[in-house]
């Protein structure tokens, strides 16, 4: 029957189950920004209609990532949204903090730079700007895992790392089967490397036979924790380290802590900033405190004036 036939505008009308979810994340990523939102609110800052508002929004209060708060005629994101993060770490997030800082000493000082994480027994590139520079030579780096004492990258972040942590690695590396990691097994060989890192306010690469790249290693951290590491490498052929040290150690110590105050304020769990989804929920459930004065606490970064030392 004629009367009965699905027009096809209604069709055409009805959004595509993609398009309903990246609508609710807009929606959420909305709410997340306020920490109470109204529908007139969110549908200004997500850009959509206010009917779809209300409708995700029951289905999001269903759901229980939205709590509904009659008292205050609006919206507030619920505990369950924490769930939706928690595969995502605070590594993660200091390197999507990186990637435009990276970018930006590429194209002041035109050196490629990387940034690595922890991977278990050894660094793994996450981010780097060997694309982008006119004198990179090795380029296929991303999700490449480096040696920890084989390493600029490895070294700096063992230097750097807790007293326990460090531990923790090197007992690892005392049972690789790897020769790169036999001097694990050297309690004098690391206490020295550690304390001469630490002194110069940098990890080099060790000399390594047939590699022509060397590299310049500095800690993005919070005091003891350290979340990664820079480093910035360049042909042993085109200049000394101590040359290196001279022009680019200072630029790359203050793009690592950039990226850490980046980090922060982007709240990245363990800096300063906390966790800003969990810092909104506490923020909605409790009384408003006495004072507004709170300490503030400042940790010495450990990334001084350096000395032309390397570590041996």
């Amino acid at each position: 029957m004629m009367g009965s036939r699905v027009q096809p505008s209604a069709i055409n009308e009805r959004p595509a189950p993609a398009q309903v979810l990246l609508r609710g994340l807009s929606l959420l990523e909305a709410l997340n920004r306020r920490a109470v939102g109204s529908v007139e609110e969110l549908a200004q800052d997500s850009r959509l209609p206010k009917s779809t508002i209300v409708r995700m929004l029951n289905t999001l209060v269903l759901a229980g990532y939205v709590r509904r708060l009659p008292k205050r005629g609006g919206y507030s994101l619920a505990e369950r949204v924490l769930g939706l993060s928690w595969g995502f770490r605070s590594e993660d997030a200091v390197v999507e903090a990186a990637r435009p800082l990276l970018a930006a000493f590429t194209v002041e000082h035109k050196w490629p730079v990387s940034i690595a994480t922890l991977a278990v027994d050894a660094m793994r590139i996450r981010a780097t700007t060997l694309q982008d520079s006119p004198f990179a030579i090795d380029r296929e780096r991303i999700n490449r895992r480096v040696p920890l004492l084989g390493s600029a990258l490895g070294r700096a972040y063992l230097a750097y790392c807790s007293e326990t942590e460090r531990e923790s690695i090197v007992a690892l590396l005392r049972n690789s089967q790897r020769p790169i990691d036999r001097p694990a097994g050297d309690p004098t060989y690391l206490t020295a490397l550690v304390r001469g890192i630490r002194r110069a306010g940098y990890a080099a690469t060790p000399p390594i036979a047939n590699d022509p790249i060397a590299g310049l290693a500095v800690p993005v951290r919070r005091g003891s924790r350290v979340f990664a590491c820079l480093t910035m490498r360049y042909p042993r052929r085109a200049m000394i380290e101590a040359e290196a040290v001279r022009h680019y150690l200072l630029p790359l110590q203050q793009a690592a802590r950039a990226i850490a105050d980046a980090a922060d304020y982007a709240g990245a769990d363990g800096f300063g900033g906390g966790n800003k989804a969990t810092d909104r929920l506490m923020q909605n459930n409790r009384p408003p405190p006495k004072s507004s004065a709170a300490p503030v606490c400042a940790a010495n970064d450990g990334n001084g004036a350096s000395a032309v030392t390397r570590a041996r």
